[in-house]
C-alpha cells in the first residue's frame, strides 16, 4: 500500500526539525563547555533556587537565552543533584515505577545549555545584602529566582506530624512502599485477628490529585501483586484503604462531573472514601477524627496541605497563603529588584478567577515560562511582561486502565483518559532514558508481577 504524501511530507517535516533541534543543541554544548574551559568569570549572575519543575524549566529557558553571553551565568542551586518528576511519584510508591526512572541527573543538562549548577543546602536568603548562604558557603546574585517548592503543612498537629509519612520525594515513595509489604509481613505471622486488621488498614489524609492517586496506586500494589505472595491473608475482609477529605468531593479543583468518577471509581476499587471529615489526632497504633471516631492503623500518610520552603517563609517580605512571598502581576517579588518567586513559593492570585492558584506542575512550568522571560528582558533594559495564566486541564489517574481527564474543554475517562495520562506525562519525562526506563517498567508490569522486596539501606 503506497504511504500517503501529506504522511511523507509531515514525517520528513518532524525528522528535519527534530534535526536541526539537535544540532542547535550541540552548538550550545560546545559554547557552553568552552566558556567552562577557559573559565571566564561572569559579570552577572542569575541564581535559580530549586530544581523542581519550575527552578528547572526557569534556568533552562534563560541559560538558552544566554548560552552565547561569557558576561551571564545563570546558576542552579538544589540540595539533589537530580529533577524529580513528581507526577509519577505515587507510582514508586507502588512500586510500579523504579525510583532511578523518575529522577534525571541536572549534570547532564550541563551537556546542552550555559547552565551552572551547585548542589547545596539553601540555609536563607538575604535581599538586602543580595546573597544566598547555603552550607557550602554564600552565593551573590544580580538576579535572583525562588523556587525552593514547598513542605507539608500539618497546620499545627504535632502528632500528626510526628506519626505520618510525608509525601514529597523519593525517600518518602519508597519508605511507604517498604512500610507496606513489611505491613503485610507482620500480619501473616500474627494470629490476632484484631492486629491484622490494625496492620493492614492505610490510612490517607487528603482527597487531592496527590491522596487520589495515592490510595489508587496502592491498591493496584496491594491487589494485584501482594494478594498473591499472602495466600494466608483475606484481601476482602481484611485489607482496607481509608481516603480522608474534609471537603465535600475528592479532586476540589476539577470538574464536578469528573471528580464524581474519580470517587465510583475509588469506591469500585474498594477504597473506603470519607468525605467532610477531618483528622483531629494520630497515635502509633490509631487516628482519631473529629467525629470522635477512633480507626485502629499502623499506617498514617498525610498529604492534605503544604506550606512553603522555610527559607521562604523567614523572608521579610509581603507572605500569602501557607507562607508564600506575595508577588506583583509580574511574578515579582515587591520591593526586592530582581527577584522573582514562582510555584509553591509565590502567592500569586488570578486576576479573572480571584483565587490562588494550584499548587502544580502546570502553573508552575507556565509561571518559569513567565519568569525567566521577564528576567531576560529586565537584562536587557525591557519592561517585564505580567504572568497570564492559561487553563489546559487536568489528569489524575486512577489505577490501572483508569483515569479522568479535562484536556482543552474535552472530557475524557476510564482506559481512553488513562493512556492519555500515561503518553502525557512519559513526554514531559526529562531526557530519553528516562522515558525509556519508565516505559519498560510500564511494559513489565503489564506482564510480570511488581517487585516486593524491602530494599532497605541499613
Amino acid at each position: 500500500m503506497a504511504v500517503p504524501r501529506w504522511a511523507l511530507v509531515a514525517g520528513a517535516g518532524a525528522l528535519g526539525l527534530w534535526v536541526a533541534r539537535w544540532i542547535n543543541a550541540q552548538q550550545r554544548g560546545r559554547v557552553a563547555r568552552s566558556l567552562v574551559e577557559e573559565q571566564i568569570e561572569p559579570t552577572k549572575r542569575i541564581v535559580v533556587l530549586g530544581a523542581g519543575f519550575g527552578g528547572l524549566y526557569a534556568a533552562i529557558r534563560m541559560a538558552d537565552a544566554v548560552w552565547d553571553d561569557p558576561d551571564i551565568e545563570v546558576l542552579l542551586i538544589d540540595r539533589h543533584n537530580y529533577h524529580l518528576f513528581t507526577p509519577m511519584l505515587t507510582l514508586v510508591a507502588g512500586s510500579a515505577v523504579e525510583p532511578r526512572s523518575v529522577a534525571f541527573p541536572v549534570r547532564r543538562l550541563l551537556r546542552d545549555h550555559h547552565l551552572a549548577f551547585r548542589r547545596a543546602e539553601v540555609q536563607s536568603v538575604d535581599l538586602a545584602n543580595r546573597k544566598v548562604a547555603t552550607d557550602i558557603g554564600s552565593v551573590p546574585f544580580d538576579k535572583l529566582v525562588l523556587a525552593l517548592g514547598s513542605v507539608a503543612n500539618y497546620f499545627g498537629m504535632r502528632d500528626v506530624e510526628e506519626h505520618a509519612f510525608t509525601f514529597k520525594s523519593i525517600a518518602d515513595a519508597l519508605a511507604i512502599r517498604n512500610h507496606v509489604v513489611d505491613c503485610f509481613e507482620r500480619a501473616a505471622l500474627t494470629r490476632d485477628p484484631a492486629e491484622r486488621r490494625q496492620l493492614l488498614t492505610f490510612v490517607i489524609v487528603g482527597g487531592g490529585p496527590t491522596g487520589v492517586e495515592l490510595a489508587a496506586a496502592l491498591h493496584d500494589f496491594i491487589h494485584h501483586t501482594l494478594v498473591e505472595e499472602y495466600p494466608n491473608i483475606s484481601f476482602q475482609r481484611e485489607v482496607r484503604i481509608v481516603l480522608f477529605e474534609m471537603k465535600g468531593r475528592v479532586l476540589p479543583n476539577l470538574e464536578d462531573n469528573l471528580a464524581r468518577v474519580a470517587a465510583r471509581t475509588l469506591r469500585r476499587k474498594a477504597v473506603d472514601l470519607r468525605l467532610n471529615t477531618a483528622l483531629a489526632t494520630a497515635t502509633e497504633e490509631k487516628i482519631v477524627t473529629k467525629d470522635g471516631e477512633e480507626i485502629p492503623t499502623r499506617t498514617l500518610v498525610w498529604v492534605a496541605g503544604v506550606q512553603a520552603s522555610p527559607v521562604i517563609s523567614a523572608l521579610k517580605v509581603e507572605k500569602g497563603r501557607a507562607g508564600s512571598a506575595v508577588v506583583d502581576e509580574c511574578l515579582r517579588v515587591p520591593s526586592n529588584p530582581g527577584v522573582y518567586a514562582l510555584g509553591d513559593c509565590a502567592a500569586y492570585v488570578g486576576p479573572e478567577s480571584g483565587k490562588p492558584l494550584p499548587a502544580d506542575a502546570k502553573v508552575a512550568i507556565q509561571q518559569a515560562s513567565a519568569v525567566a522571560d521577564n528576567v531576560i528582558r529586565e537584562l536587557r533594559d525591557e519592561e517585564p511582561r505580567p504572568f497570564v495564566y492559561r487553563y489546559f486541564g487536568d489528569m489524575i489517574s486512577l489505577g490501572t486502565n483508569a483515569a479522568v481527564a479535562e484536556v482543552l474543554g474535552f472530557k475524557l475517562t476510564g482506559y481512553l483518559a488513562w493512556l492519555l495520562w500515561r503518553t502525557y506525562y512519559l513526554g514531559r519525562l526529562q531526557g530519553f532514558e528516562s522515558k525509556s526506563r519508565v516505559a519498560t517498567d510500564w511494559l513489565l508490569d503489564t506482564f510480570l508481577e511488581r517487585y516486593t522486596a524491602q530494599l532497605e539501606l541499613e
